[in-house]
């Protein structure tokens, strides 16, 4: 993963050599937390909260026009997956695992690429931004959170998610500017693979992210 975030950022140097694009670092606190559907008659699951995580990253704003940027970056995101499986309390053939409650750590490098919508100065230096765009992710690991929990076997390899954000940037200095925003990313796919249980149906359970980005650009 060294290597990959090295050549990223050797590449992402050369451009900025460009009339106003930006290279910078990204520090995002996040709530991660899981969208289920299951159709089963003799058990349900369900989600059981969220978790607090931190994504850290290298991000890249190329100009297109005075208002309009491509942002794309090399982020790494790390997500939880937690769940509950019930019997129904009116089937009496349904089975209750030994562990109810599964919860497994997911670590993503994702490649956002997306645009931004730039407002003309509110204040001097500083303009308010709008974003919009998609996520694909690859899974870099995997594992439960405990060692009882085995109901997932396996989780897919990547992921897609959609984003929508808005923040505030404020130039700093010459070459320097500094960036806070607010952003929701909601999972396309589903991220089980394989699981050991036998639903009766397909387990989905698809991510949820909202994370405070700040940041810095040079």
């Amino acid at each position: 993963m060294r290597k990959i975030l090295f050549l990223l950022a050797l590449i992402l140097v050369s451009f900025t050599s460009q009339a106003q694009s930006k290279l910078g670092l990204k520090f995002s606190p996040a709530i991660s937390s899981n969208r289920i559907s299951l159709v089963d008659s003799l058990n349900d699951v369900e989600p059981t909260g969220s978790s607090f995580k931190f994504s850290l990253g290298l991000i890249y704003d190329h100009e297109l026009t005075e208002t309009y940027f491509l942002s794309t970056g090399l982020i790494f995101v790390p997500k939880q997956v937690a769940f509950e499986v019930t019997e129904e309390s009116d089937q009496p053939s349904a089975q209750s695992p030994d562990e109810p409650v599964q919860e497994y750590r997911l670590n993503y490098l994702q490649v956002p690429v997306s645009l931004k919508l730039f407002t003309n100065e509110v204040q001097p230096d500083t303009r308010i931004f709008f974003q919009v765009g998609l996520a694909p992710e690859i899974k870099v690991f995997s594992e439960p959170m405990e060692e009882e929990y085995d109901m997932v076997e396996e989780f897919k390899s990547v992921d897609a998610t959609i984003l929508f954000g808005g923040g505030v940037e404020y130039r700093a200095g010459i070459n320097t500017t500094l960036f806070a925003s607010i952003t929701y990313q909601r999972g396309l796919g589903n991220v089980i693979k394989k699981e050991s249980w036998g639903f009766q149906e397909e387990l989905y359970i698809r991510s949820t992210l909202v994370s405070l980005d700040l940041g810095i650009k040079f």
